[in-house]
């Protein structure tokens, strides 16, 4: 007798996986969103490429600071 494999789909997977951090507490929820930034910024420093993705989030953040100035000048007071 064979049996069958049957995975869940991504769909199913995702919806249970949101779910789940609907469930968790405000504080639990920036905890694991705080674990998952660290996770990834200790891959990036891992990365043969971080250079390269260090020079392109500096250059994102260099733009995000003129975007604000410029509508600080226009709109602020």
């Amino acid at each position: 007798m064979t049996q069958e494999l049957k995975f869940p789909s991504e769909a199913e997977k995702i919806f249970r996986e949101a779910q789940e951090y609907r469930r968790l507490s405000p504080t639990d929820r920036l905890l694991t969103l705080l674990d998952l930034i660290s996770s990834g910024m200790a891959v990036l420093e891992q990365s043969p490429r971080r250079e390269a993705a260090e020079a392109l989030r500096e250059a994102r953040e260099a733009e995000w600071r003129r975007i604000q100035k410029e509508l600080f000048a226009s709109h602020g007071d």
